[in-house]
């Protein structure tokens, strides 16, 4: 079943390759294509100037704004406005910090940590082999409501 999968998409890859020579490679004398006339007059050219002239524009502007006898730049300014300052993100880092720090010994407790030991009776029955009459003052204990597991 894939073999035959395998040759359905190999046959459609080698028509569709087939149809794209037949177009372009065609051995008539007649173009069947039309392409659009290359010259200098496109679009291209024009935005490329456009964007030349705004770079030099930009750039007198700017030795104009930095001659000024401002000690920043205007540009730099707007950043450290934009920007949190040092002192919150040390303390935002150490917050981080403190926070990753107990969540690593808290994984470290938690991963040491053992159940509790359960201690079973190896005989269970020697509840019930003792001799009623055999107690001591005050080490006699009610046992009625226990329930011994024998599992």
């Amino acid at each position: 079943m894939s073999s035959r999968l395998i040759t359905k998409t190999r046959l459609l890859n080698q028509a569709s390759v087939r149809q794209v020579i037949r177009n372009y490679a065609s051995e008539s004398k007649q173009t069947t294509q039309s392409f659009p006339e290359e010259s200098f007059g496109g679009n291209a050219w024009r935005n490329g100037a456009i964007a030349i002239v705004a770079g030099l524009i930009w750039y007198r502007v700017d030795q104009h704004i930095t001659h000024s006898g401002d000690e920043k730049h205007p540009f730099t300014r707007w950043i450290e406005y934009r920007m949190t300052s040092a002192e919150q993100n040390d303390a935002f880092n150490q917050a981080k910090l403190a926070s990753a720090e107990a969540a690593a010994e808290y994984k470290l407790f938690v991963q040491d940590a053992q159940r509790a030991p359960i201690y079973r009776m190896r005989y269970p029955e020697a509840f019930e082999r003792h001799s009623p009459r055999g107690y001591t003052a005050g080490t006699q204990v009610d046992l009625t409501d226990l329930k011994v597991r024998s599992d």
